[in-house]
């Protein structure tokens, strides 16, 4: 059975036994940057961290067990509330990054608009981990399935020539390039593609692609899971070499009770996601990455996009 601490045990001892290397997310970002690839066979792991970050600690032990570390994608009020179960992810030797949301948060509040407020709050929220020690080099956004927003237009906004213009509070600019400009690598939801992996395995719908509305890979094979069984006759096929997945600590768990409220939870939310349809998104695209990241979830629901008309306010 999927989605309990002990499968997913066994799970890592599948890919190891398949003769894969694991390694997280990010250092596969950096490794790229500096100019060269990890080699062989590799499963590149990252963790978003939506709800419980206890259970992102019990799955950081069970990796480090193993001697493995894959990075972990925290939200920021995790970083407030649980910063000493964040202290010990990074403890035990695992990658830690922002999961982020602001595009999400400010289009919900009056008189706030994403492209000066929500680069500014990103901005603001890279320094504030910074200063709480974690110099975070790679984000992740965080993708709510229950509102027609990409999260992701933040980063594209920010990479753009006057993204500094667009912030909302007056920040020393250099302090900025040093703090984020330079020290933040990458954006393990946009600079990852088809041409870094061969396939691309998220838990998102309970490995269930059906229910998977926004965590995709640009041009990279999207594969789903029904059990561990699924898992080793990927591994053994030989047609894939290097694997992305993505598994959110929140739908693992270590008892029944835990189990049974989370395959009613995440049942209830597909079932949402299927009769609310959330598939396109607010305001202007930006960049080609995104775009295409659109019309390719669009296609795959089956709906026409729309994101040449006039954009939604």
């Amino acid at each position: 059975m999927m989605f309990t601490f002990e499968s997913y045990r066994r799970l890592l001892d599948s890919i190891l036994e398949c003769g894969y290397d694991v390694h997280g997310i990010e250092k596969i970002i950096i490794s790229r940057r500096d100019g060269f690839a990890p080699k062989g066979k590799f499963v590149a792991i990252r963790h978003d961290v939506d709800y419980f970050p206890k259970r992102a600690q019990v799955l950081a032990a069970i990796e480090a067990e193993r001697n493995l570390a894959t990075t972990y994608y925290i939200r920021r009020k995790f970083f407030e509330d649980d910063i000493d179960t964040i202290r010990k992810i990074a403890e035990y030797g695992h990658q830690i990054g922002y999961h982020y949301e602001e595009a999400d948060t400010h289009q919900k509040a009056p008189n706030l608009q994403i492209e000066r407020d929500a680069v500014g709050f990103f901005v603001g929220s890279l320094l504030d981990l910074d200063r709480l020690g974690f110099p975070i080099k790679t984000v992740c956004a965080h993708g709510n399935p229950m509102t027609d927003v990409d999260n992701r237009q933040v980063v594209h906004l920010l990479r753009s020539d006057d993204g500094l213009d667009r912030l909302a509070f007056t920040y020393d600019r250099d302090l900025i390039k040093a703090k984020i400009s330079d020290q933040l690598v990458g954006d393990a939801s946009i600079d990852i593609t088809g041409k870094d992996f061969d396939l691309y395995i998220p838990d998102t719908g309970r490995f269930n692609p059906k229910f998977n509305l926004k965590d995709r890979i640009d041009d990279c094979p999207l594969s789903g899971l029904s059990n561990l069984d699924h898992l080793k006759r990927i591994l053994t096929g030989g047609e894939y070499r290097r694997i992305y997945m993505n598994m959110h600590p929140d739908r693992w768990s270590g008892n029944w009770g835990t189990w049974l409220f989370d395959f009613g939870f995440d049942t209830a939310k597909n079932l949402a996601k299927k009769l609310i349809g959330k598939s396109s998104y607010q305001g202007q695209l930006v960049g080609e990455k995104a775009k295409k990241h659109h019309r390719q979830v669009m296609k795959s629901l089956g709906e026409k996009s729309d994101e040449t008309e006039n954009p939604r306010s």
